[in-house]
């Protein structure tokens, strides 16, 4: 049966999932010490009718202790409607909907909790590390300050293409209900469903925070089910465009997508020796993102340069990044 956490959290910490118990588990585990007797938080999963033993490990953490909701769906309704329902069944406040792979930091939940109780914000982001391997819960870092941003655009500028990593974003759910916006399952089947809420609060912005210190801890783990370009090419930059009514802060989100994100993936291509592979996706960048003059620069000239260039223009793209970083040049 589930157990609720109190009759009023001030947040709900959401996880969708599907066949991924080992990760669950460890996740779980992690919360167990963390959240026991705190009435603040309340826990919730929901499982896309896994066929693991996703259904053992969420009794086994129940019976330790860990206080959650447990939501089986009786078909897989897909990532997109399933991180919807995490977001519709949350009855806190804020909801911060989790991937079931990534970790929070060691006192990584008490942080964000303290942050929660002294201001009222739209969009708390939550920098990350990415880690390899078995899990430890040790990330050497240098403390930095927390922003706070009082327009919208200066949350895109630092954060751009990483709206869509979800472990990333707590939401203020009762601000978003108290708005006007599109049905949010017109985003179904883009793989980017979370921007619905992100982008409501982002249009009628009032107060956002960013948390530097890395807190969460995203795996390394590259399988993914869907094509890479398209869903953050073609579908970002059409959600973007459709859901963010801002200028500057839709040209920060997909001119950080071109600068940041896809070049990573353009350089593996070749360096896999992918040719065919690497037209097609820049195709496919051309379709959506046309005309930016970056994708010359961060894109086409990656897959039209030698291999020996390639390494030396990789090294020039670290250095324009970093420019752009610290002069805080448009994008």
């Amino acid at each position: 049966m589930p157990t609720d956490t109190s009759e009023h959290p001030i947040l709900s910490f959401t996880i969708p999932t599907y066949n991924r118990s080992a990760y669950l588990r460890v996740l779980l585990s992690s919360l167990l010490e963390e959240l026991r007797g705190d009435s603040r938080v309340e826990v919730i999963v929901s499982d896309n009718a896994s066929t693991d033993d996703t259904p053992a490990v969420v009794q086994e953490m129940q019976e330790r202790g860990l206080p959650l909701r447990y939501i089986r769906n009786e078909v897989n309704l897909g990532a997109d409607a399933n991180i919807l329902q995490c977001y519709e069944q949350a009855k806190s406040k804020y909801v911060w909907i989790f991937g079931d792979d990534d970790m929070v930091a060691p006192d990584g939940l008490r942080r964000v909790l303290s942050t929660l109780d002294t201001q009222d914000y739209d969009l708390i982001a939550i920098r990350c590390y990415t880690y390899t391997g078995p899990y430890t819960g040790h990330c050497s870092f240098k403390h930095k300050d927390d922003l706070i941003f009082t327009r919208a655009e200066d949350l895109a500028w630092h954060v751009h293409v990483f709206f869509t990593f979800i472990s990333a974003f707590i939401i203020n759910k009762e601000r978003v209900s108290s708005l006007a916006h599109p049905p949010f399952e017109s985003l179904l089947n883009t793989s980017l469903i979370q921007l619905g809420p992100y982008f409501t609060a982002m249009n009628n912005h009032r107060r956002s925070l960013l948390i530097q210190d890395p807190l969460i801890a995203a795996t390394g783990n590259e399988t993914v089910a869907y094509n890479i370009f398209q869903v953050f090419g073609v579908n970002l930059t059409e959600v973007v465009r459709l859901w963010l009514h801002l200028p500057r802060a839709q040209n920060a989100i997909l001119n950080g997508s071109i600068r940041i994100f896809f070049p990573q993936y353009l350089i593996r291509l070749r360096v896999l020796r992918q040719t065919n592979q690497s037209r097609l996706a820049l195709s496919t960048l051309y379709t959506s993102l046309a005309p930016n003059p970056r994708l010359w620069f961060y894109a086409y000239l990656i897959c039209a340069l030698p291999l020996p260039a390639l390494r030396i223009w990789t090294y020039v793209l670290r250095i324009s990044n970093k420019f752009t970083k610290l002069t805080r040049l448009p994008w």
